[in-house]
Order: structure tokens, then sequence, then C-alpha cells
């Protein structure tokens, strides 16, 4: 992949470059080749660098389920330590994060997303990253 040798706009942040790949992502899928539109998009729109930190930005959103099923093995019984209060409530906040990004992904045009997305700090379309990773490389 052939990407710009120079950015656009250089003080984009991770956030800001995640956002730009999904609203991109959002737009190739129209088009009669997916995947070629999408890699055509984010070589006119992206540095090498920049796709990397936006696919890193975007993988870390997601939730590392297995490590927490392995440090919960680790308790074992032990129902009363920090650790097991912590995996506890990371659990509970995970569940939370899901059914909050369903409903902002069932919601439609019933809401203005940007605006909604700009004021949570959620990047649209990020629920479907290996989808993403897996079109862009």
């Amino acid at each position: 992949m052939k990407f710009r040798t120079d950015s656009a706009e250089p003080d984009r942040d991770d956030y800001d470059l995640a956002r730009r790949l999904v609203w991109e992502r959002g737009f190739a899928k129209y088009d009669a080749d997916p995947e070629a539109e999408l890699e055509r998009r984010v070589n006119e729109l992206f540095t090498e660098d920049e796709h990397r930190r936006a696919l890193a930005y975007l993988a870390a959103s997601e939730q590392d389920t297995d490590r927490l099923a392995a440090i919960e093995a680790g308790l074992g019984e032990d129902t009363t330590s920090d650790t097991a209060w912590l995996v506890g409530q990371l659990r509970t906040a995970w569940a939370r994060l899901d059914e909050l990004r369903d409903r902002i992904d069932n919601s439609g045009t019933l809401i203005d997303l940007h605006y909604m997305a700009e004021g949570i700090n959620y990047v649209r379309g990020s629920r479907v990253q290996n989808e993403l990773k897996d079109t862009v490389r």
C-alpha cells in the first residue's frame, strides 16, 4: 500500500485519525469494490504512521476478555481481595459500555451521531474493528 509521504493535517491526534478512518470506511462501503475504494481513500488521506496510529487506537478499545478470564481463574475461590473486586467492576463497566455502544449504533438517524461522538469520545463504527483490520492492512 502506498501512503502519503507528508501528513495532510499534521496535528491530528489518534482519536481524530481513528474517527476519520471509520468515517472513510463508511463512505467506501457504497462503492462497487469497497476494499479497493477504502484503500484508495486511506492512501490519499494518511501517512503510514497515521494509519498505524488510527488502527492502534481502534484496537485499544477492544475488550481483552481472555486476559480477564485468566485473572479470574488465578483468583480461584478468593472473592474478597481487591483484585476480585476490580475484576467485577471491569466486567460491569464492559457490559455497560457494550450496551451504550449498541444503543448508539442502533439509534439510526434519530440523533446527530457526530455530536454524540464528540460528547462522549466514541468513534462511530468502532464495534466492527475486526472487519476494518481485515479490510485495510
